[in-house]
């Protein structure tokens, strides 16, 4: 059975100062790990992180050895979503900046989801807005039992719009508006009664899943999962992705230009309630 600890090749993309931002390990019989690596952060993203990511899944989709990927977070969290002071300095940017930040993040995310391999989440801490829609990217995810989700976006005052084409097609869309119209926060065993998450593991007992999980993916056919996935993917989508992805970037633009996005941003930056909860 794989284990994380066997490791046979690691690679490291993209650096903040000396901090790898991602974590791209093979590990035997064809399993690949590929780690958010920001624990001082929660495993926020920014442009260069996005990239990283962006990077170590387009190129495990080429790469014929790899047969399953693991995402996870370092540290005690999954992804706390975009990077806030990121996202501050984005609303204060061109139109063209937005756009094109916009565009990152949308090209991060279909990365993710294109992926031709099954794709296992690793859940452990927080997966909050951009983290909740790289969950909503897998097709299996193991959640720790005390993991925590949420589509917390219109709290801050913008729009979960990247991630829509994603979360709406893992939930639907009435359980994707109870999510985020509220940003309400939920926990590991709700995220499996939703349909988000498909195991939930005892406290500290996610990579005990994992490699119960891998030994099981690993007992099918390669070229029939791969074939089995992008099926699936065709009969349950009503409209292209690249139509959907395109939406999303114009929605993700529009809510950067949002006088409430500025606000909201303050707010949390300052610890203080938004105006519309004061």
């Amino acid at each position: 059975m794989p284990s994380a600890i066997n490791r046979t090749d690691v690679r490291y993309f993209m650096y903040h100062g000396h901090m790898q931002l991602v974590i791209d390990t093979r590990l035997p019989g064809g399993v690949r790990r590929i780690t958010l690596n920001r624990p001082e952060a929660k495993n926020a993203f920014d442009a260069e992180m996005m990239q990283a990511i962006s990077q170590s899944f387009r190129d495990a989709a080429k790469d014929p050895e790899t047969r399953v990927v693991v995402l996870s977070g370092a540290g005690s969290h999954f992804c706390a979503g975009g990077d806030i002071e990121w996202m501050k300095e984005t609303l204060a940017a061109s139109q063209m900046l937005k756009r094109e930040r916009a565009q990152a993040v949308s090209d991060m995310l279909g990365s993710v989801h294109a992926l031709p391999q099954p794709l296992v989440a690793e859940v452990r801490g927080a997966a909050m807005g951009g983290g909740f829609g790289l969950v909503c990217c897998a097709d299996f995810v193991v959640a720790d039992s005390g993991a925590k989700f949420a589509l917390s976006e219109t709290r801050l005052g913008i729009v979960p719009a990247a991630i829509s084409p994603y979360v709406v097609a893992a939930l639907g869309v009435r359980r994707a508006n109870r999510l985020a119209l509220a940003g309400t926060l939920i926990d590991a065993q709700e995220a499996k009664e939703l349909g988000l998450a498909t195991h939930v593991a005892a406290p500290g007992g996610t990579a005990e899943a994992v490699d119960s999980l891998l030994h099981e993916l690993l007992c099918s056919a390669t070229g029939a999962q791969r074939l089995t996935k992008a099926l699936f993917r065709q009969m349950a989508s009503p409209v292209s992705d690249e139509r959907n992805a395109a939406l999303a970037v114009e929605a993700l633009v529009n809510a950067w230009n949002q006088q409430e996005a500025i606000a909201g941003l303050d707010a949390f930056l300052n610890k203080a309630a938004p105006p519309w909860r004061a």
